[in-house]
């Protein structure tokens, strides 16, 4: 199935994926509370009630997505899609709240031995029909869910399934009532208390280990890693960290690249790795790429090598080395390479001075001599 990623189709698709649903939930729960008081039925009043609180969490779907959906700013350079994780917690400990509500009133329903009212036609028809329609809708969001990648969608589906849940109890229970078993609807709906609350825990669990920077499965995290050794002139990876936001992905990472090659080289391996991940991974947000010319994760640092103001500094007390035409350094464990370029071949005093600047300077593993190309 193809994924929406762009923020803005990605909003806009939730939006009326949202309203629907709203739509819905407002005619069902008139239907309900309307057939429920004219034939005095309170399982069904109850049902419409419940379905009241469908109304609000569509409500605060709409809001949230809205934020969420909001394009970066001052105060939010990374963007506004932790509030539909917020969002998903928020609804987690709704449903939690309907599953512990509704376990509670069927629990004070059997210990008291109360048996619901006698039903009429009309209530076991408004049920079924809800029954239907909150089914149908929650596999409508739940489509879209999977499509949006959308952990809210999918709390939002999974509320409509508790409803179509609901109904299906009050369902069993005017029919059992009609054939004289009353005592089944409270146990039936004890049941799916339990399912409703223990769904509820789960959403908002992972949506709370999301908050707290949740890393991305470690099979995506493993092919994030492949498909940047695949990359020509990457040697190594190491130091990958991930963490999501809503649906997106931001990922920090350091490549190893060779320890001779130019900066340019190693931005240019370092844009090819990006475009690379962005092609594969849609869902990556922001990803912050360290490009290293060693593991510097297996690296103790007792110290830190000079940069090149002081390494010019400390070679002033050479003077053959001093006069090269120019000079690159290269470091490998915090120690410093030099080659230096000569407009002439090197003299002997030149060799003689590099046996002593090695000799001498701690930081220094050595000092290569080279006559530049005359043009």
């Amino acid at each position: 199935m193809t994924t929406i990623n762009r923020r803005d189709e990605r909003g806009s698709a939730m939006q009326k994926v949202t309203w629907i649903s709203t739509a819905v939930d407002l005619l069902l729960s008139v239907l309900k509370l309307v057939v429920g008081f004219l034939v005095r039925s309170p399982a069904l009043i109850a049902d419409g009630i419940h379905s009241l609180s469908d109304l609000l969490t569509d409500f605060l779907v709409l809001i949230i997505n809205k934020v969420a959906h909001s394009e970066p700013d001052e105060d939010h350079p990374y963007g506004h899609a932790r509030f539909e994780t917020l969002g998903t917690v928020i609804l987690g400990i709704v449903l939690t709240a309907v599953g512990i509500g509704l376990a509670w009133d069927n629990i004070i329903r059997l210990l008291a031995g109360d048996a619901p009212s006698n039903p009429s036609i009309w209530a076991i028809g408004v049920a079924a029909v809800s029954l239907v329609a909150k089914e149908l809708l929650f596999r409508y969001g739940m489509r879209w869910a999977k499509k949006l990648n959308s952990a809210l969608l999918e709390a939002n589906a999974w509320h409509s399934r508790s409803d179509a849940w609901s109904s299906l109890v009050v369902l069993i229970g005017v029919v059992a009532t009609w054939f004289g078993y009353g005592w089944i609807e409270s146990w039936a709906a004890l049941i799916v208390a339990v399912l409703i609350g223990k769904m509820g825990i789960e959403l908002g669990w992972n949506a709370l280990q999301d908050l707290a920077d949740r890393a991305i499965p470690q099979d995506i995290q493993n092919r994030i890693r492949q498909e940047i050794k695949a990359v020509p002139g990457v040697d190594n990876v190491h130091h990958l960290r991930t963490r999501l936001m809503g649906n997106e992905i931001f990922i920090d990472v350091h490549i190893q690249v060779g320890n001779f090659i130019s900066v340019s080289e190693g931005h240019q391996i370092g844009d090819y790795v990006i475009a690379r991940l962005r092609r594969n991974f849609p869902d990556l947000t922001d990803i912050t790429l360290h490009v290293d010319p060693e593991d510097d994760a297996a690296i103790e640092r007792p110290g830190m090598a000079p940069l090149r103001p002081d390494i010019m500094s400390a070679m002033d007390k050479y003077p053959a080395l001093s006069d090269h035409q120019r000079m690159q350094i290269h470091y490998r464990r915090q120690r410093a390479r030099l080659e230096l370029y000569f407009v002439d071949a090197p003299a002997t005093d030149c060799i003689r001075e590099r046996e002593q600047a090695l000799q001498e300077l701690d930081w220094l593993e050595d000092i290569e001599l080279y006559q530049s190309a005359r043009r």
